[in-house]
């Protein structure tokens, strides 16, 4: 553990770039021209490799309100792609075709930049609530996967090249993986709602027409795509193991660690004996704890879902003490416009440091 790169999240960079990402593709394309050139010079340019990532906040559109603030932001700033942890609206509207569809498409489309997503549990596993219009949550799972997976790329504007697990627009699609400028980006389908794992008569029927037979084939949905979920993330971690990468990033929906504080000993008391058999999560946590220890580098997790920004040291050893190359960022809720701008540096000794841009609440612009 002691020659592992430690990550302290509490190191927050300041720095913010002006250069419209319109101007910013036009000063890559002259470093491209000067590099060929003058190859010196675009040597030193991949040494800097230091780029800035756009962390989304949850439900981009909100009880019909879109968060155009939140893309007219990020779009003044230099970002090389955007992150989006799902939960593409709130969690009582309807989920039809248009909303979880092509108002998505539409939010992607204004930004200047590509989005990696990854699917969360709004979209498709709280479908079958009756405030939501009573859908078949695999059916909208189909659904989602159909419009957003069906390329081996990135969503949006100038989309980047990525690796799906399944076949493009079918089951596990939405799982993938890409490394820029030497950091893996890893997209998981981890979602809230207990990862769709229905354990008890109240997850099944509670503000739900759901018969027994439709709960049943929702975990069963649960076992096959966990099975499929642990390998991506095992192949992801040993790729860049492999390749020497000195950092991986994992995205996805859930907040594993809620209802539990982690602090105080809410860790060993709390979290950790929830890990049981009924847990949606168990199997995720415990691959990402063994994998972050076997694996030299950084590793952060990124995850949406508790609506509430926070950076942290959410993993321990053993002994009790920080697990040192391990840390999470949970992006800004549904009531917020506000996003993250994350610093990407794969040479520094801190790889990943993070400016919270905030803006409006969406109630003072609604």
């Amino acid at each position: 553990m002691d020659n592992k790169r430690a990550f302290s999240p509490y190191r927050f960079s300041h720095r913010e770039a002006r250069l419209p990402a319109i101007g910013a593709a036009i000063a890559r394309t002259t470093m491209m021209l000067l590099t060929a050139l003058f190859p010196a010079m675009g040597a030193a340019q991949t040494e800097a490799g230091a780029y800035n990532v756009a962390l989304l906040p949850n439900e981009l559109i909100q009880k019909g309100f879109e968060k155009v603030v939140t893309a007219d932001s990020i779009n003044k700033h230099d970002v090389d792609f955007a992150v989006f942890t799902g939960d593409t609206k709130d969690g009582s509207s309807r989920c039809s075709d248009e909303i979880i569809g092509q108002e998505l498409l539409h939010f992607f489309g204004r930004l200047h930049v590509p989005t990696l997503y990854s699917p969360g549990d709004n979209e498709w596993t709280d479908c079958h609530r009756i405030s939501n219009g009573g859908y078949d949550p695999l059916e909208r799972l189909t659904f989602v996967r159909k419009t957003f997976f069906s390329r081996n790329t990135t969503q949006g504007f100038d989309p980047l090249p990525l690796v799906r697990q399944g076949k493009p627009g079918g089951k596990y699609s939405e799982n993938s993986r890409l490394v820029h400028k030497n950091v893996m980006f890893v997209a998981l389908h981890v979602v809230g709602s207990n990862n769709n794992l229905v354990v008890t008569e109240k997850q099944c029927h509670k503000k739900s027409r759901r018969t027994l037979k439709d709960c049943e084939a929702a975990t069963r949905e649960f076992r096959e795509r966990n099975r499929r979920d642990i390998d991506w993330l095992r192949q992801s971690f040993a790729q860049a193991g492999q390749e020497g990468l000195p950092a991986v990033v994992v995205v996805i929906q859930a907040d594993i660690y809620t209802p539990h504080e982690l602090g105080g000993g809410g860790y060993e008391k709390d979290f950790l004996p929830s890990l049981d058999a009924k847990n949606g999560f168990t199997d995720f946590f415990q691959t990402l704890v063994s994998e972050t220890h076997r694996y030299q580098g950084q590793v952060l997790l990124v995850t949406g879902d508790s609506h509430y920004y926070k950076v942290d040291k959410a993993m321990l050893d053993k002994d009790g003490s920080i697990t040192p190359n391990f840390s999470r960022v949970v992006v800004f809720g549904g009531d917020e416009t506000s996003w993250i701008n994350m610093h990407v540096d794969p040479d520094a000794p801190v790889v990943f440091t993070f400016e919270p841009i905030i803006l409006p609440g969406v109630k003072a612009l609604r």
